[in-house]
């Protein structure tokens, strides 16, 4: 799966991604062209053509092919063209056409099958888990009432042109997707960035900051944005978990320098444990990642700490599982101890216990309950640079040396 999402922008905002769609098509089929979002009385097709006939000028293919129905869209073959590519207009009228047809599931199906899709504005929030993100953006006056949409940027609902209407629409939208966040996970992305995914890898063009918005929280999120400031002017664990919630999101940047948000796919093969100042400069950081700024934290403030992995065994037995692990951090403060948590989105904030083991039995029994039988370990540090397999190891050496008192 090869896919776009395109903040809404047109012409100079979206040459570096179109120069990347142009890269990896197949310059033999034509792009077919969906325009169905567009309200054709207000907007007719024609001038949507002249329209992306332009945006996608230096794209190489024979052709651009533009359907004019849901019916007709419903007969294509998929596989006969480059890619697909989804303009913007009204939300729910696109994707209560897409689902009144068959062609949802000739979309989900095409994808499945390493199929390319630039969505943008409309066509780019389909692509999220649900659209009742753009409530403020369109009126559903097509009466949808199923707002799921394709779901494949691993549960990242969205919204596009945040930031690029007057201030009073983006504060609107602003506390509306911080108060929708308590349920879902939510990117809000300006005309300015389209983000490209490949099987879990993203990469960003465009070079202002995107938003994503989690928990009631937003995180501006620019690889070049500063965090380093903010960071050392950290002064307890409150500040701590605020800075956390705003600056950073789950996720790892892997040996080749892709991007994987909310996610782990290719894990085992592509993982590398970051240093503070790569994880500052990337915004990301699995459990692994994030214990690593807390205990640093807690080391420079002069708070007593332990840090724990709780995990499975990694064999090759288990290689095609999903992961099963978790780092967490215990601190002291007068005379409680307590658990900060971050990464565990369910479970985040600062839980305060009358012991240690009090604080450790409660935290594995979460996942001893659903049968998850791990292993608990105390750790000294989280090394720089290594990959999965080399960290497993260092915990391991730890096995049976430490135990709480």
């Amino acid at each position: 799966m090869r896919v776009f999402i395109c903040g809404g922008g047109s012409g100079n905002d979206t040459t570096e991604a179109t120069k990347r769609l142009n890269d990896i098509i197949d310059h033999t089929k034509p792009i077919l062209y969906i325009p169905l979002a567009m309200d054709e009385v207000k907007h007719p097709y024609d001038g949507c053509f002249q329209w992306v006939t332009s945006e996608l000028a230096h794209v190489e293919v024979p052709y651009i092919d533009m359907v004019l129905s849901f019916d007709e869209l419903e007969t294509k073959n998929y596989q006969d063209y480059a890619a697909l590519f989804i303009g913007g207009g009204n939300t729910f009228k696109l994707l209560k056409g897409l689902k009144e047809t068959k062609c949802f599931e000739k979309i989900q199906e095409y994808l499945q099958n390493n199929g390319i899709v630039f969505g943008g504005s409309a066509g780019a929030i389909i692509l999220g888990n649900y659209i009742d993100t753009c409530k403020y953006a369109d009126k559903n006056e097509v009466n949808l009432e199923d707002l799921r949409g394709f779901n494949v940027i691993n549960n990242y609902s969205l919204l596009c042109h945040f930031t690029n209407q007057d201030q009073n629409k983006t504060e609107l939208n602003r506390k509306y997707l911080l108060e929708l966040s308590k349920e879902e996970q939510i990117i809000a992305l300006p005309e300015e960035v389209t983000l490209y995914i490949e099987d879990g890898k993203y990469k960003i063009f465009g070079n202002k900051p995107f938003y994503i918005f989690e928990k009631g929280n937003i995180i501006t999120y620019n690889s070049s944005f500063d965090r380093v400031n903010k960071y050392n002017e950290i002064k307890s664990a409150n500040e701590l978990l605020e800075f956390m919630n705003t600056n950073i999101s789950y996720g790892f940047v892997d040996d080749k320098n892709n991007l994987h948000f909310n996610n782990l796919i290719n894990f085992r093969k592509d993982y590398r444990t970051g240093s503070i100042e790569e994880i500052l400069q990337s915004g990301l950081g699995t459990c692994i990642e994030q214990v690593k700024l807390e205990r640093d934290v807690f080391n420079k403030l002069g708070v007593e700490n332990k840090l724990y992995c709780y995990r499975a065994y990694e064999n090759e037995d288990n290689f095609d599982q999903e992961v099963r692990m978790h780092c967490f951090v215990l601190f002291q403060f007068q005379n409680n101890w307590y658990h900060f948590e971050h990464s565990n989105s369910k479970n985040r904030g600062i839980h305060a216990y009358g012991s240690i083991e009090q604080a450790l039995d409660t935290i594995t029994s979460r996942y001893e309950e659903q049968g998850d039988i791990r292993t608990l370990t105390e750790i000294d540090c989280i090394p720089d640079h290594l990959t999965f397999k080399e960290f497993n190891e260092y915990v391991n050496q730890f096995d049976n040396k430490k135990r709480t008192k």
